[in-house]
């Protein structure tokens, strides 16, 4: 009977044990978050704010702390808290309306063109119509992060309108913009709209068509025609080949796999885009040509 008991009495304290050692953890976290509130407040420093705001943020919802001390750290006068604070913090679920107030004055007022749009980028996560002229006005500005990050918040919250502006800027649009723009006419465009992203896609840079080229091809995975999906694979396969570049030929061969992938119901259907695909993904695979330099393979497709 003694050895059947001591078990029992044995996982009791172990039980007693770990919930003492564990409320004692939780009291302990709690103190150090009521110290990095102090010190953010208290603090002269940058760098210790920014050190109590990066605490403050890792345990949100862990230990609990005023949501104001995160709208005062968008009000901080150095622009590395604030910067930290809007790509770090999850913003929905919030409910201090000063939060909504502080992203809405840095996306208006801030002198750091990085801030505005990094504001903008979160006022959007809101899905709120009181933003709606905010979003609008800002997707006109000339710069491309600004109005890029205006144009998606306005997308979130007029599909149609936003499709609109997407047109109408397309003739002014660069950078961000571009990919914005691209982006909308991925979800929302018909055929036309290709020509757009066809003359981006040449006039970028080698180290920044890939992006574009993700969107271009999930752009004519939608569109699910034969030959304008053949034609523009083409145009593609022949305009990264024009770099170069190894690494972007194989970064290309990534994106064709997956795009056969993502579209595998549609293709399946239609087997000999399939294999037009898969051919031209083993021409791209040749190392002949990338060594010898040679940027025209594919003439016999």
């Amino acid at each position: 009977m003694l050895n059947d008991e001591n078990p029992v009495k044995s996982e009791r304290y172990s039980s007693r044990y770990t919930r003492g050692f564990l409320r004692m953890l939780t009291n302990e976290g709690q103190a150090q978050t009521d110290k990095f509130v102090e010190q953010f407040y208290e603090s002269k420093n940058y760098q210790e704010r920014l050190e109590a705001v990066k605490y403050l943020i890792s345990v949100k919802g862990k230990y609990s702390y005023p949501e104001k001390v995160l709208a005062d750290a968008l009000k901080d006068f150095c622009s590395q808290v604030k910067v930290y604070v809007l790509k770090h913090l999850k913003f929905s679920g919030l409910i201090d309306p000063n939060i909504k107030d502080c992203l809405t004055d840095i996306a208006q007022n801030d002198e750091k063109l990085q801030l505005r749009a990094l504001a903008l980028e979160r006022l959007s996560e809101f899905n709120d119509p009181e933003h709606y002229d905010l979003f609008f006005s800002t997707s006109l500005l000339k710069g491309s992060k600004e109005s890029s990050a205006g144009l998606k918040g306005l997308y979130k919250l007029d599909k149609e309108k936003a499709y609109q502006m997407a047109k109408f800027r397309t003739e002014s649009s660069s950078g961000n913009l571009d990919i914005a723009i691209a982006e909308i006419f991925q979800n929302e465009g018909d055929t036309n709209d290709l020509s757009f992203i066809k003359q981006r896609l040449k006039a970028r840079n080698k180290f920044n068509k890939i992006e574009l080229i993700r969107i271009y091809l999930r752009f004519l995975g939608r569109l699910e025609i034969d030959s304008i999906i053949r034609s523009n694979i083409l145009f593609i396969s022949e305009d990264i080949l024009s770099t170069s570049n190894r690494e972007l030929v194989q970064l290309l061969i990534m994106e064709l796999h997956h795009f056969i992938s993502s579209f595998h119901n549609y293709l399946s259907k239609n087997q000999d885009l399939l294999k037009y695909l898969n051919k031209t993904i083993d021409i791209l695979l040749e190392k002949k040509y990338m060594n010898q330099g040679q940027n025209d393979p594919f003439g016999p497709i």
